[in-house]
């Protein structure tokens, strides 16, 4: 009699799970409509599997699972799917999910961890997604065909590690964002959201104190080792929303949060902490600190250290340093200006960066030795300049004169090689001095920014899949940051996914309802996409002065695109003008837009040559945006490019057409 064992075989296979999200509801709703889209489902589902030698081994209700022997097989299998059950009515709307693992094959049924893992995958997905496991990802790597982006590490039910997970990407099929995926993994069991302390003061003009604590804290915290911290920029989205703590702890995707209050009373101060459990919603500690200010950086490192502790004993062991705050040699009122100009710098409007850099100014003449005061000023001048207040050039070199008296203080401060990172990249378009001091910063504490800047300077290079992956990792740190969504729609933008970059500059500009350069390039997005109408319809309802450079040039790119010809050349009429002002940068950029669209390609290139001989940073990104399509062939654009490239990593030379 033949053993049942020899019949089984272990083997290699891409598993791939299937199921028609919300099924049981269509079936009460209207069980004819169901069972026509579970019918179509297993119709493109046989067909796909023959072309691409995929093996069905089950049906279940609305799902499926199979086989195939090859990984790209499989994910090609799973687009044609998706895209045959999206393209007519009615879409059935399809989760899938494929993993590469070991699994034991019968024939007919297959068992194994990598089954469970793929029926995992699968699960989180949304209508219209291929989810991937990060594994069967690595088979695609030189598969130029398919592209993914990573969604992030999740930890799956029964799986014991931490798992990254990838979307498929190319054009038709849905990437889901990490926020639609919540629910279906675990929070991070050692994470914390340190939320805005509240100002219990009787002054509201002490609120500089109580932010400043907070980021004292969570900047503290952040040194630890193996403890996840949500940044700043998402724990203050939270500041002065009624929003519960459990709520707050799954948008975070953290399994603690602490809150707490800051109260000044002439030379006193008490500071009221506590954790709290999300998935419980209970309190498990909380202390009082009545103290003097006089003691305020041992206070900082008092409270980290003891929250750092508390946190150990509740979630598992991690490593703890002695000290957490150092204390440096500045008397209380000096620090108390450092963080007041911190607080104006941070609101990022020309009047309030210009307030936090008089107070700096101040700091400075009391107490010349304290870094801190001028890498803010550093930051100060590199925003005016960035958010185009100021002309560009002038802004980093008063900057970076600040930024050098910083480094020659003390060159160990993170923050310095950060900002030398964006002055190789900015100012001296040098890619691999950029990186350097980026990695410099990620051996001394990897902030959010250092995945924000590597996704920036490798889009920059055009390694767009790199700078996906990177700003990935930056979203799920710090998941409502407004430049983090920003970026990762310039990315979209740049491989002319238009649809998915509208979505995240709209996500960007949610966040962030005034911010000038997704609201542009929002409008870009739209017209390079045909919807010329929707950039027109924007631009005209902003409430903006009509004089300022963004309503001019949206107007400008919008009526040239809809072909409204007197109109686009009035308005190019008035660019011209302000290319002799401070915002020469920002409208040269949109003459540049304006020009391509209406055809005038050798106008648009005398542009870029202004752009190269001015060193005008925004070089870096223009020459990768798709509205120059048309002249990347010439050989004044291959010139010009070689010379913005020369000291790019990747360059060889005639790497235009990249």
């Amino acid at each position: 009699m033949k053993n049942p064992s020899e019949s089984q075989i272990r083997k290699l296979a891409a598993i791939m799970f299937t199921d028609i999200a919300g099924y049981t509801a269509i079936m009460q709703k209207d069980e004819e409509v169901a069972i026509r889209l579970r019918t179509r489902h297993r119709e493109v589902f046989e067909n796909n599997h023959k072309r691409f030698t995929g093996e069905i081994i089950q049906y279940y209700g609305d799902g499926t699972l199979s086989v195939f022997n090859s990984a790209i097989e499989a994910v090609k299998c799973a687009i044609e799917i998706q895209i045959a059950l999206t393209s007519v009515e009615p879409m059935v709307p399809l989760r899938i999910g494929i993993h590469l693992g070991d699994i034991v094959y019968s024939g007919t049924e297959v068992i194994g961890d990598s089954v469970n893992i793929s029926a995992r995958v699968q699960s989180m997905g949304t209508p219209g997604s291929i989810l991937i496991s990060s594994k069967l990802n690595d088979e695609l790597k030189n598969h130029q065909s398919i592209e993914t982006v990573s969604l992030g590490k999740f930890e799956l039910k029964n799986v014991q590690h931490p798992m990254e997970v990838f979307a498929v990407s190319n054009k038709g099929i849905v990437v889901p964002d990490r926020s639609e995926l919540k629910g279906k993994t675990k929070q991070h069991l050692k994470s914390i959201a340190v939320l805005p302390l509240v100002n219990m003061s009787a002054s509201q003009e002490n609120e500089y104190f109580s932010d400043g604590m907070t980021e004292e804290i969570i900047n503290a915290l952040s040194k630890i080792q193996g403890l996840n911290v949500t940044s700043r920029t998402s724990s203050f989205y939270f500041k002065n929303k009624d929003v519960p703590v459990k709520q707050i702890g799954k948008e975070l995707n953290v399994s603690t949060i602490l809150e707490g209050s800051v109260r000044l009373s002439g030379n006193k101060m008490r500071i009221t902490t506590q954790l709290i459990n999300v998935d419980e919603d209970v309190h498990f500690w909380s202390e009082t600190f009545d103290r003097s200010l006089e003691d305020i950086f041992a206070v900082q490192d008092e409270v980290s250290l003891l929250i750092a502790d508390k946190l150990r004993e509740h979630v598992g062991h991690f490593e703890i340093e002695d000290h957490l705050v150092e204390s440096p040699d500045i008397s209380v009122d000096v620090y108390k200006k450092y963080l007041k100009s911190r607080y104006h710098i941070l609101k990022m409007s020309k009047s309030e960066i210009e307030k936090g850099i008089s107070i700096l100014q101040e700091v400075i003449s009391e107490q010349p030795d304290y870094p801190w005061a001028y890498l803010g000023l550093h930051l100060a001048f590199t925003l005016l300049g960035t958010l185009g207040f100021i002309p560009s050039e002038e802004a980093y070199a008063k900057g970076k004169s600040y930024l050098d008296k910083a480094i020659e203080l003390d060159e160990t401060i993170p923050e310095c090689q950060l900002q030398l990172s964006w002055i190789a990249f900015l100012e001296d378009w040098d890619f691999d001095a950029a990186y350097k001091h980026l990695n410099n910063l990620r051996k001394t504490r990897p902030i959010v920014d250092y995945y924000q800047c590597t996704s920036t300077f490798l889009s920059a290079e055009g390694k767009l899949k790199a700078a996906m992956h990177y700003i990935d990792i930056a979203i799920q740190m710090d998941p409502f940051s407004e430049i983090n969504y920003h970026l990762k729609a310039l990315l979209y933008h740049m491989e002319e996914k238009y649809e998915e970059a509208i979505h995240y500059y709209e996500k960007s500009i949610e966040l962030k309802p005034d911010s000038q350069v997704s609201l542009l390039e929002l409008g870009q997005s739209y017209i390079l996409s045909g919807n010329a109408e929707k950039a027109l319809a924007l631009f005209s309802d902003l409430d903006y002065p009509p004089d300022d450079p963004l309503i001019i040039g949206g107007l400008t790119i919008a009526n040239a695109a809809l072909g409204k010809t007197d109109e686009a050349r009035e308005g190019m009429k008035k660019l011209e003008l302000l290319m002799h002002t401070e915002t020469a940068e920002r409208v040269w950029f949109l003459l540049i837009y304006a020009h391509m669209i209406m055809g005038n390609h050798g106008k648009a290139l005398e542009y870029l040559q202004t752009g190269l001989t001015r060193h005008f940073p925004m070089m870096l990104y223009l020459m990768r945006d798709p509205v120059l399509k048309p002249i990347r062939t010439t050989p004044q654009y291959k010139e010009i490019y070689n010379k913005v490239y020369a000291k790019s990593s990747e360059f060889q030379g005639g790497g235009a057409n990249k």
